[in-house]
């Protein structure tokens, strides 16, 4: 009986044994299963983030392209050649590198910088045209202003420590001054210059060019409706150059109309002029030769039409009316 309790005990011991080993093998198994997710896991998260900085460069070396270009038609190489040649040369480094690493606040940098340029080159160009048409008296202080950060802008420039972003800002600035100088100057010149081309379609409409020369008054009424257009969308210079075209055309028309209604005019003086000395002729002749009731070669009957008689019932319902004044977008 004791070898047989005995013997049960020893059964037990081998089957716990067994299955505690078993339990540690299959622990161990999930433990590596699952290391070797995470592991693998880890992989494939570092290969996404490289992937995404990778795209991330070159989207950033694109955008830096874009600026440069953008610069070089500004005349950013002239204006600037000593600023674009150190920038070049920054981007050109940071394109050799190719290191793998992110690059993107350097590229961000180098597309500031570039921008900056283009903008100080365009203002410079428009203060040029500025000061050759004396349109600085039309908005002095914003002219002024264009001055005074242009100048800051140098000198930032000078300072090579000065980040793109702050040579942008002061660029812009200086870009946007000038430009409202520009804006406000023909906006002026467009207002008067309307005034001048509605004068002149009013002389027009007075010696009826809307009837002699109907498709060369309507032609010359919408340049003017043109340049109403172009003032609507803020583009004063445009408006400016088509009410000047109207002006000269009205001009023109009106001036043309007026010396041909003249001659008209002219010849029918001289018509009427030679009907009464017919008239005084023949009623002389009538008194110290009778004719008689014969027709006589060489003397109109009475009721004879010498000039055809104009046939308009209302001119002015063919002139085009323009409003006196003209109004911008909202």
């Amino acid at each position: 009986m004791k070898k047989l309790i005995l013997l049960f005990c020893v059964a037990f011991a081998l089957v716990f044994a067994s299955c505690k080993s078993t339990t540690q093998e299959t622990d161990n198994g999930a433990a590596s299963l699952v290391d070797g997710q995470i592991e693998g896991q880890e992989e494939t998260s570092g290969d996404d983030a490289n992937a995404e900085d990778a795209a991330k460069t070159a989207s950033a070396l694109e955008a830096a392209e874009a600026a440069r270009q953008a610069a070089i038609e500004a005349g950013a190489k002239d204006a600037y050649g000593t600023a674009f040649a150190a920038n070049d040369a920054a981007f050109e480094a940071i394109k050799a590198l190719n290191d793998g690493k992110n690059h993107d606040a350097e590229l961000a940098d180098i597309k500031a910088r570039y921008d900056a340029l283009a903008a100080a080159s365009k203002a410079k160009k428009l203060k040029e045209r500025i000061d050759n048409e004396g349109l600085a008296v039309n908005a002095q202080s914003d002219y002024d202003a264009g001055e005074k950060a242009l100048a800051e802008f140098d000198t930032l420039l000078a300072a090579a420590v000065t980040p793109g972003a702050a040579l942008n800002k002061k660029a812009t600035e200086a870009y946007n001054d000038y430009y409202a100088v520009y804006f406000k100057s023909y906006k002026k010149f467009a207002n008067e210059e309307r005034k001048n081309a509605l004068a002149k379609k009013k002389e027009a409409d007075a010696v009826k060019a809307q009837i002699a020369r109907k498709n060369e008054y309507k032609a010359s009424a919408e340049k003017i409706i043109k340049g109403d257009q172009q003032y609507s969308f803020s583009k004063p210079e445009e408006a400016y150059n088509s009410y000047k075209d109207a002006t000269s055309s009205f001009d023109a028309l009106a001036k043309d109309v007026a010396a041909k209604r003249a001659e008209a005019q002219k010849a029918i003086e001289e018509a009427k002029a030679k009907v009464a000395a017919s008239n005084e002729y023949a009623a002389k002749a009538d008194v110290e030769k009778p004719l008689g009731d014969e027709p006589v070669a060489g003397i109109e009957a009475e009721d004879t039409v010498l000039l055809e008689a104009d046939q308009f019932e209302n001119p002015d319902k063919e002139i085009i009316n323009i409003d006196e004044s003209v109004k911008e977008a909202n």
